[in-house]
């Protein structure tokens, strides 16, 4: 049965939000109308009892034999010929969530649960994740963990305030920097930065600030008593600079994930192995070759599925000079 996987290419889901722009498709996105788009899910599995955004949670393949099937249908059916040894969910749903972010304004300051609140709370689902900076305005930035000395009580006084912002830590957002945020970390995306989001399939998220009146934004829920006994205060992430010249490196490696960044022309060598991969190519194209078929091409803004079974057999070549980002299981 596992001979019937092929590289995978997904249905995007494209989701507006009020902080959106139309900068998606400066990296390949087809935006429907003149609205503003904040997300595109490139590999989403959460169930109706997960997602909390107004739209579908699955993404669908779109080439090949599986076309319209989602990743619970596939992982159903071919199990560890699509996965691997990582097993799923305990709902048999996909172990990632795969995003490309558009913050034409501030993001909501926010937190997402840790482990040990999810426990506490069974409505809830834990959350860390990780953003790659695509492209980004010049003095954009984004706001992650406290300023040195920044007590709790300091942080309970500030919530639901523009006093929270001036206790936040300002990172440059640099194209082609990196920054890992822990489950528990105050965060939020600066205006004017496109991001590559990975992170653990979750869509929950405590807003503790959302710019309603610097924006003229329609009021959303903040949810201030559940975000203070979210947050870590020792969080402190350190960004990862971007990368001079070509080359490869590993950008963050956990229990749930690992993301390297490969960049060069010619053949792109990926980490060996029989675990499924995501590829997200950030600039650049490629052609993925398996087989005999034609080889599968992913221009830049693209995403692609490596099942467990194909990994070892296909190779990526970049069409000049590609920026990759191989996403693993941890």
């Amino acid at each position: 049965m596992s001979s019937l996987l092929y590289p995978l290419l997904l249905e995007p889901i494209l989701v507006g939000k009020p902080w959106g722009g139309r900068s998606l498709e400066v990296i390949g996105k087809l935006l429907p109308g003149d609205g503003p788009f904040g997300e595109s899910w490139e590999v989403a599995d959460l169930s109706d009892t997960v997602v909390r955004a107004p739209q579908l949670g699955r993404t669908r393949v779109k080439n090949g034999a599986h076309a319209g099937r989602t990743l619970r249908d596939l992982i159903a059916e071919f199990g560890e010929g699509l996965l691997g040894s990582i097993p799923p969910t305990p709902a048999g749903d996909f172990p990632l969530l795969v995003k490309y972010l558009d913050a034409a304004e501030h993001l909501s300051v926010q937190v997402h649960p840790t482990a040990e609140y999810a426990k506490r709370d069974a409505e809830t689902r834990f959350k860390t994740e990780s953003w790659y900076v695509v492209a980004a305005d010049p003095g954009a930035v984004l706001y992650v963990g406290f300023n040195e000395g920044v007590s709790a009580e300091m942080v309970e006084a500030a919530v639901g305030t523009r006093q929270l912002v001036g206790l936040l830590r300002e990172v440059p957002a640099t194209p082609g920097g990196f920054i890992h945020l822990p489950a528990g970390t105050v965060h939020a995306l600066g205006a004017g930065v496109v991001v590559a989001e990975i992170q653990t399939p979750s869509d929950t998220t405590f807003r503790l600030y959302d710019w309603t009146q610097e924006y003229s934004r329609p009021q959303r829920e903040l949810h201030l008593t559940e975000g203070l006994s979210a947050i870590d205060l020792g969080q402190q992430p350190v960004p990862t600079q971007p990368m001079v010249g070509t080359g490869r490196r590993t950008l963050v490696s956990n229990e749930f994930y690992w993301v390297r960044e490969i960049r060069g022309p010619d053949v792109l060598a990926l980490e060996p192995g029989s675990e499924l991969r995501v590829l997200m190519v950030i600039s650049g194209a490629i052609h993925v070759r398996w087989g005999q078929d034609e080889p599968l091409l992913v221009q830049a803004g693209g995403s692609v599925i490596l099942p467990a079974t194909v990994v070892a057999k296909v190779v990526i070549e970049s069409l000049g000079e590609a920026t990759i980002l191989e996403i693993g299981f941890g």
